[in-house]
């Protein structure tokens, strides 16, 4: 029976999810699929090893949009709670969210610049 409220896009951009269990290193996650009011990501395990969010867990994802010339960088914020969680087929945690709330805003805003937050070694493994 298909549960789904509304269609899905496939849909890979990189985001960072925040959560209470992150603390100041959010996830750096990528999207799987995504609809109008879910949203299906992809985390390396060893990212949230321990730390991994619950079912119920709200969890705040700033997704990357791609650039624009006319309006520069943004990136999409999602205030979210986990309905569900597997393991993917590479061996990543798929984390499936409600989305609650969603709102554009300048990636500066955000704090997103993504290489500026990752050690220097997990530039390397990008």
């Amino acid at each position: 029976m298909e549960r789904r409220r509304n269609a899905r896009l496939d849909i890979n951009l990189q985001c960072r999810i925040t959560s209470s269990r992150s603390g100041d290193h959010p996830w750096i996650a990528v999207t799987e699929n995504m609809s109008r009011g879910d949203l299906l990501v992809s985390v390396a395990a060893e990212q949230i090893a321990g730390i991994s969010p619950n079912i119920g867990d709200p969890l705040l994802v700033e997704i990357d949009l791609p650039a624009n010339h006319a309006f520069g960088r943004k990136c999409m914020q999602c205030q979210t709670t986990v309905v569900r969680m597997a393991s993917g087929r590479t061996g990543n945690l798929q984390i499936a969210m409600r989305i609650h709330k969603m709102r554009f805003q300048d990636s500066a805003q955000a704090g997103v610049d993504l290489l500026s937050d990752m050690e220097p070694r997990e530039r390397l493994l990008m």
